[in-house]
């Protein structure tokens, strides 16, 4: 049988899912393919509940007395969630070497005459060396923003000295959050397959639950222009993110998870980069023939999204009053909401504080 390239077959496919499952929708030429053999950068822009909150799940040892006169504890406790955040990238195989950033706008700063700040890794350092207290803090223009103190330098034993800042981290992180008021943390790494994928002109494709996931979060693409150190991009690549999506794919690059808390960073890049895990095996799997795939048609596509939305609900809680309310039979009905994104952080939190220790970490 005469297998086509992957290329090929994708273009000559018509699909795109409605309206109606995605809610508002604004794109131009691609929802979630390429139909054309030529790609053109696109948005799927999908409405963020800005009611959603993640509860406190994820705690951290309180701030040592001896950076109390350094640090406030708000800042010291996003220090410590960030930390954890580049080991637990690191189990997860989400960096390269010295590269690639996970960052986090500080709170309060925007308050600041040269607001906002956000933390990020010291260029120089590997994933599992960053520690809360030698993440360096930077404003929009990629200056290191000096403490009232510097830091013990016991507690920089590393990296000591002010630290590196990597210009392409901060061009990209930096126009992001300062775009959009909604992302406090944006997380991006070189994951082998999501970088495969970003390098293809159909880019992600409806194969799974984890790829419904990501698809719910809304998924841009950012043409690749080369290294990410030249501000003249920022405009264009936040145009492309659009004001609500959660996902951009920079082609040939990789991707990039924005979003309101670092939990649901993490659970936004897991299920994308599990989704191109088997996006990949699974092409590899039949050859490039697509028809061997089981792609999902308009109809079933709809339902996946619909699902999806509420996919991760408790059963409904039904409650007997000790003084029975005549209007209801005596029965109260709810729903417990899960906080899906806070619980696999805290799993990932606690797995990565075993394997490096806690005060490996929140140091």
């Amino acid at each position: 049988m005469l297998i086509l390239p992957i290329a090929y077959l994708i273009a000559s496919i018509s699909f795109s899912p409605s309206a109606e499952a995605f809610g508002h929708l604004a794109r131009s030429s691609r929802p979630i393919f390429t139909t054309t053999s030529a790609r053109r950068a696109a948005s799927i822009e999908i409405a963020i509940d800005e009611d959603a909150t993640v509860k406190k799940l994820n705690t951290y040892p309180k701030i040592p007395h001896d950076l109390t006169a350094y640090l406030s504890p708000e800042e010291w406790e996003q220090r410590c969630a960030l930390a954890v955040s580049y080991r637990i990238a690191y189990l997860h195989d989400w960096h390269e070497n010295i590269f690639n950033h996970i960052t986090l706008k500080v709170v309060g700063s925007d308050a600041e005459p040269d607001g906002p700040h956000f933390l990020l890794n010291d260029y120089g350092l590997g994933f599992d060396e960053i520690t809360a207290c030698n993440l360096l803090k930077v404003n929009l223009d990629g200056m290191l923003v000096e403490q009232s103190k510097p830091l013990p330098a016991d507690r920089r034993n590393i990296n000591t000295g002010k630290g590196r800042v990597f210009k392409p981290g901060y061009v990209l992180h930096s126009a992001i959050h300062a775009a959009r008021d909604d992302v406090h943390a944006i997380w991006h790494g070189h994951d082998l397959d999501a970088t495969a994928v970003s390098q293809t002109k159909f880019g992600i494709l409806p194969l799974s639950q984890e790829a419904t996931y990501a698809l719910n979060k809304g998924i841009s693409y950012h043409p690749f222009e080369g290294s990410a150190n030249d501000l003249s991009e920022q405009p264009r690549l936040v145009k492309n993110l659009g004001p609500t999506n959660q996902i951009l794919m920079l082609e040939d690059h990789g991707p990039i998870v924005a979003c309101p808390t670092i939990e649901e960073a993490f659970a936004g890049m897991y299920f994308l980069t599990r989704a191109c895990k088997f996006q990949v095996k699974s092409l590899s799997a039949a050859g490039g023939d697509l028809s061997k795939i089981h792609m999902p048609d308009e109809e079933l596509l709809n339902e996946m999204v619909r699902r999806m939305k509420n996919f991760d609900e408790a059963p409904e809680n039904v409650v007997v009053n000790s003084a029975p309310n005549p209007s209801n039979g005596g029965k109260d009905k709810g729903k417990e909401e899960h906080d899906t994104p806070g619980l696999m952080f805290a799993y990932a939190r606690r797995s990565a504080e075993k394997v490096f220790g806690v005060d490996s970490i929140y140091r």
